[in-house]
């Protein structure tokens, strides 16, 4: 970057500026940017990075409208539908509704927009959420592509309109209940909220018949309102009440609701009830206690830990299945699991792990004073003891990684772990 261009950007407003640094994709230019950021305060950097202005809604109010995009994952073109209440004022923060359809076999490609009509019967969803549905075609939402045609979407409107990202909830039916969990098993801190129907989380069964729920530790601070029918035909009763038995036992916020006569339906639930109890729902940003367990790689972390490395394992690879039977992804598991349990208090951090040859602890402001020592503990070992100086390449490379400028993160601390 230029000397010229910098001093012309020198007399940039601080926001726009900051607005700069986060939309830049070439990694040097950005390195200069965040070098210039650092005449100022940081404190004024991060509120800008937290802040967002928006202008008047260019797409229709009122209505349903379709849109096409192509993947944040892999470039993959797919299509999403969306509904902005009439009334809808940039000059306020909305709650974001995502709803997820169910199997798709005949592959059409606006599913999204017959299924968002379930949710926009309701007025006070009409009226209240801006209302989100992706489609997807060929994958199911348990895969790495139905994740990304979810989560592009949702970068895609808060981006545009002003969605509070600290009330977006998510629910489906059927396979969109076993995406729901899905996506809230692998990437938890993106949502307030979760009320799955007529679908249940990753359970599997052995050989023997034993059903192992793989990812509920991974519900910690994510309140969920589950609805199953005990005469299910879709989805066996027993695999349904294996996850809600696991998830109880960890005393999780679980509202689960299990109608004795009730099969594949999607009335088994109150949309109304449902609609207030989502509204009430805000996300834990900077959570006091985080428990992240991960078979794979790809999903390393979850808040404000992560393991950047894992002990030595043999892979176990995985096929996933789309939605009419054929291979749609391969994914390398590793057996025995990754293992983070963390707690804060104030500056002390407590953490035990397994199988984590290297965590990154991720620090803010908002979760402790960096003004203070910070200690770390690990599985009983104190690792840490002193400052951790903010970045401001760090509060924005990870705002851009996270794709989130309302969890912010501007320090991190690496702990080098011995293997057993």
């Amino acid at each position: 970057m230029t000397a010229l261009l910098l001093l012309a950007l020198a007399q940039v407003p601080l926001q726009d500026f900051v607005e700069r640094a986060l939309a830049e994709n070439d990694r040097e230019k950005r390195r200069a940017l965040c070098a210039e950021l650092r005449r100022h305060e940081f404190s004024a950097v991060e509120r800008c990075v937290r802040t967002r202005t928006y202008g008047e809604a260019t797409c229709p109010l009122g209505e349903v409208v379709e849109r096409r995009s192509k993947t944040l994952h892999d470039g993959e073109a797919f299509g999403y539908a969306f509904h902005v209440p009439r009334s809808y004022d940039p000059a306020k923060s909305w709650p974001l509704l995502v709803t997820l359809h169910g199997t798709n076999r005949g592959g059409h490609d606006k599913a999204g927009s017959g299924w968002i009509r379930m949710w926009l019967r309701n007025a006070a969803v009409r009226e209240r959420f801006i209302v989100l549905a992706p489609t997807t075609v060929r994958h199911t939402w348990s895969s790495r592509q139905g994740h990304s045609h979810v989560l592009t979407a949702i970068d895609e409107l808060t981006r545009e309109l002003n969605v509070d990202p600290n009330r977006i909830v998510l629910d489906g039916m059927s396979m969109g209940a076993g995406g729901t969990f899905d996506l809230a098993e692998y990437v938890p801190d993106r949502f307030a909220a979760i009320a799955p129907r007529c679908g249940a989380p990753d359970v599997r069964r052995k050989k023997d018949g034993t059903l192992i729920p793989m990812l509920c530790e991974n519900f910690s601070n994510l309140p969920i309102h589950w609805v199953v029918g005990a005469k299910d035909q879709l989805i066996p009763i027993d695999i349904v009440r294996a996850a809600k038995d696991a998830i109880a036992a960890l005393k999780y916020d679980l509202d689960y609701r299990e109608h004795a006569d009730g099969g594949h339906d999607w009335t088994l639930g109150n949309d109304a009830e449902i609609a207030a109890w989502f509204e009430e729902r805000r996300r834990r940003t900077y959570p006091d206690e985080v428990v992240w367990k991960t078979y794979e790689k790809a999903f390393p972390g979850a808040y404000w830990v992560e393991a950047t490395k894992r002990t030595n394992a043999q892979p176990i690879l995985v096929t996933h299945l789309d939605m009419s039977g054929r291979e749609s992804e391969t994914r390398a598991e590793f057996r025995p699991p990754v293992l983070i349990r963390a707690r804060r208090a104030g500056n002390a951090i407590n953490v035990t792990c397994e199988e984590v040859k290297q965590l990154r602890v991720w620090l803010d402001d908002a979760m402790v004073d960096l003004d203070k020592p910070v200690v770390i503990t690990v599985n009983g070992k104190k690792v840490h003891g002193s400052k951790v100086k903010r970045s401001i390449d760090t509060l924005i490379n990870e705002a851009r990684r996270r794709r989130d400028r309302a969890m912010t993160f501007s320090a991190y601390v690496d702990v080098r772990l011995r293997e057993p």
